[in-house]
């Protein structure tokens, strides 16, 4: 083995294992959080900082919060647990209407790359900038060894108000970016790429600049605004290394679109969520909302890419018995107009139709389904419904529906079509698996459509 691989090998046996020890905030505050990469240098370090404003608001109601806690649905994985980085899982929804990929990856376009960052959209801030109370700058710089490219974003933000619930901010970048950061974990997929070969996203450079708002209540409510300006460009695969795995295992990373390498976008993005922390309802009971809308409809965006996007997504858990837990989730999706196709809605393969080929089915209307029981061992911790890192056995059922309706090009109504829809249309797949909170193992069968093949899943994430 080269030195080269050697120094990469290390590098990924080091830092993966950090997310187990890890561990969650227990604060009051449901929105904060202190992922390893996401903490000041003075805290990380142990160095004494400047506490005089942060204990001013640390201490406010102090006899009120010892004697209330927050009970929240305890989410692990690699990237789900937010322990390392904040990224897209535990910040605001519009966090990926800029260039989401964490600081330090794996991937066929960029190879290993060495960033730095500061994350945006985060309600704590430690320190002052410039002796101006609750503002920022953050961003990152970083290079790939494979694109052998600068890549960086430069922002700033500040929180408002006395109890500091209104954020205001904006940044420029040129850098990657995924729209495929929910079907698996940004962490997760850079561990399966590098050791196995298996890269399941699909990525595009990102070129412009944006301004967004964003409005929270102490617990329940999170809404935000985000206007964007970008020139989007196809990317092509710079490398084929696995350490375990064949090169041939990478899939060619698509473009933008079939006709068009570069779309400029001129969008203007919305969000509304009720429960994005996943607060306890009851003992027993959890639900969250979260509704998305990107208007890209205007004069100022290609004239041959104009479209409005719009979906949401429904997420229940309920602890039906001790160390029984029920998870579904549900997510209908429309878009008007011609979206280039990156802004397509996918079904199948990891974290959506489990049991069908990759990315299979496409289109402008989405409604999809994911049934998940899990059985394990229950857990006396309060918001903890099993112990997750003991073994626990999954049952699952993912239901997919989605096509090209050519009148929404057209349409300035994103749910025409939708009474056409019917359960029998949808594909299903089924299946079961055996893990912990940090890992895995999944087999599953497709139920119509395909042979009975079932599909292999390793996973470092829940699927949702």
């Amino acid at each position: 083995m080269s030195k080269r691989n050697l120094i990469l090998t290390f590098l990924f046996i080091v830092l993966s294992p950090l997310t187990l020890a890890a561990q969650q905030s227990n604060e009051e505050d449901p929105f904060k959080r202190d992922p390893i990469f996401t903490r000041p240098l003075e805290d990380f370090f142990g160095l004494e900082r400047d506490t005089s404003e942060a204990d001013t608001i640390d201490t406010d109601d102090t006899a009120e919060k010892t004697t209330r806690a927050v009970k929240r649905l305890s989410l692990r994985g690699f990237d789900l647990g937010g322990n390392l980085e904040a990224g897209p899982y535990y910040s605001n929804a519009l966090y990926s209407q800029y260039p989401n990929l964490s600081m330090i990856h794996y991937n066929r376009v960029n190879g290993l790359f060495f960033g730095l960052r500061k994350e945006r959209m985060q309600w704590h801030r430690y320190n002052s900038f410039f002796n101006i109370p609750q503002i920022q700058p953050h961003g990152f710089i970083g290079i790939g060894t494979a694109s052998k490219e600068w890549e960086y974003a430069l922002g700033v933000e500040k929180l408002i108000g006395e109890k500091r619930h209104f954020m205001v901010g904006g940044e420029v970048y040129n850098a990657t970016g995924t729209e495929d950061y929910l079907r698996t974990g940004l962490i997760e997929n850079s561990l399966t790429a590098f050791f196995a070969g298996y890269d399941f996203m699909d990525y595009h450079n990102m070129d412009g600049f944006g301004l967004y708002s964003v409005f929270r209540t102490d617990r329940w409510f999170e809404a935000a605004f985000s206007y964007n300006r970008d020139t989007f460009t196809s990317l092509e695969q710079n490398t084929g290394y696995t350490m375990f795995g064949r090169s041939s295992s990478y899939k060619p990373n698509r473009p933008v679109d079939a006709f068009s390498n570069e779309v400029d976008l001129d969008r203007y993005s919305f969000s509304a969520a009720f429960n994005p922390r996943n607060l306890l309802l009851t003992n027993y009971l959890t639900v969250s909302a979260l509704f998305r809308a990107e208007l890209a409809d205007n004069g100022a965006s290609d004239e041959a890419y104009r479209y409005n996007k719009y979906e949401t997504t429904l997420r229940m858990y309920y602890n039906f018995e001790p160390g029984s837990v029920l998870r579904w989730r549900v997510q209908a999706g429309g878009i008007t107009g011609n979206a280039p196709d990156f802004k397509n809605f996918f079904l199948g393969g990891i974290g959506t139709l489990r049991g069908t080929p990759y990315k299979f089915f496409s289109g402008n209307q989405m409604i999809a389904s994911n049934l998940e029981v899990k059985f394990g061992q229950p857990s006396g911790r309060s918001g903890e419904w099993m112990r997750d890192y003991n073994i626990h056995f999954l049952l699952f059922l993912d239901s997919g529906w989605v096509r090209e309706i050519p009148d929404l090009f057209d349409s300035s109504g994103a749910f025409s079509g939708f009474d056409e829809f019917s359960i029998g249309d949808m594909q299903h797949d089924a299946g079961a698996g055996i893990g912990s909170g940090a890992f895995r193992v999944e087999v599953a069968w497709p139920l119509k459509t395909f042979d009975k093949s079932p599909a292999l899943w390793i996973r470092f994430n829940p699927t949702f």
